[in-house]
């Protein structure tokens, strides 16, 4: 029955060989249509001779069979058949899935310039040594500040490391304040008395934290050492031998730095100081102190009379 369908050559591995006129030799050319044709080696070709299929008694070399005996003239080459490795069908492009293919059967050398994506790159995969040298240190400098969530990659001995921006960024004296009387009143200061200075002008108050008009303190409720400067000058214009004009800052009501100076006419004095702040309950407020007379004010000038402080960077 003769078969319908595809050639043989499209569906299977086996290809049909030119029979061969024999002439007592033990060397015969195989051939193809005509064309030369080395087989894969001696298991892969099925000859039969008179009716009679060939096994172990021939060899083959480059594109000749070798027989161990001289077929001679009288002898019929029924066919040759050349079984291959697999079939020869060539697959549709993309037509060949992973799951059809053997783990591993594709290497490194089989990889091409961009054929594999970002996706496919693990983290922490690529080195530095496999970075050109100019990959960084090129690159546009930020202009701002990126978010505490994103990170930098540097070199830690050609191996990349991340560090979290917020472990590198600058930090910010902030709660920060200075205030003045403004220029409109000043505090009067009592014999031998230490009085609060009513300080009503901020000419900031980063965070709120300053009371201008009811309690006249400085309270920051964030935690951290903080640097306090305080000026009181007074407004006489008497000059006072041996007496004294004093600067106090008080933390919770105690006196944490004291600076005075021997009185004279229009004289000043200043106090500064650093202190931890526990950032809930604690807080500063400025007093004058004077052993003049009974009752001296302040200098109202925002030049001369002010306070101020701001949180250090840690």
């Amino acid at each position: 029955m003769s078969y319908i369908g595809r050639d043989v050559d499209n569906i299977s591995n086996v290809e049909k060989l030119d029979n061969i006129t024999f002439d007592g030799g033990t060397t015969y050319a195989l051939e193809k249509s005509s064309v030369a044709y080395t087989p894969s080696g001696a298991n892969n070709i099925l000859i039969s001779i008179d009716g009679v299929v060939q096994q172990g008694n021939f060899s083959v070399s480059t594109t000749n069979i070798v027989f161990d005996w001289s077929p001679t003239s009288s002898n019929t080459c029924d066919w040759i058949l050349h079984y291959g490795t697999g079939l020869i069908t060539t697959p549709a492009d993309g037509s060949v899935s992973a799951a059809k293919m053997a783990a591993n059967s594709v290497d490194s050398d089989s990889y091409v310039d961009g054929s594999i994506d970002t996706a496919h790159i693990d983290a922490l995969q690529v080195t530095g040594a496999k970075l050109n040298t100019d990959v960084i240190s090129a690159q546009t400098e930020l202009a701002s500040a990126p978010a505490d969530a994103d990170e930098f990659m540097v070199s830690d001995g050609g191996v990349l490391k991340r560090i979290d921006y917020s472990l590198i960024k600058g930090g910010t004296n902030t709660p920060m304040f200075h205030v003045n009387f403004g220029n409109t009143s000043s505090t009067s200061i009592a014999n031998d008395t230490g009085t609060k200075m009513l300080f009503d002008t901020e000419s900031f108050d980063t965070d709120n934290c300053y009371d201008p008009s009811t309690n006249y303190r400085f309270t920051p409720n964030v935690a951290g050492k903080y640097f306090f400067y305080g000026q009181i000058s007074s407004s006489s214009t008497t000059d006072y031998d041996n007496k004294y004009w004093i600067c106090e800052i008080k933390k919770n009501g105690t006196a944490i730095t004291t600076h005075n100076n021997q009185s004279s006419y229009y004289t000043s004095t200043r106090a500064i100081t650093v202190t931890d702040m526990n950032g809930s309950s604690d807080y500063v407020e400025c007093f004058g102190y004077q052993t003049m007379a009974a009752s001296i004010g302040t200098d109202a000038s925002n030049l001369y009379s002010y306070f101020g402080g701001y949180k250090l960077i840690s």
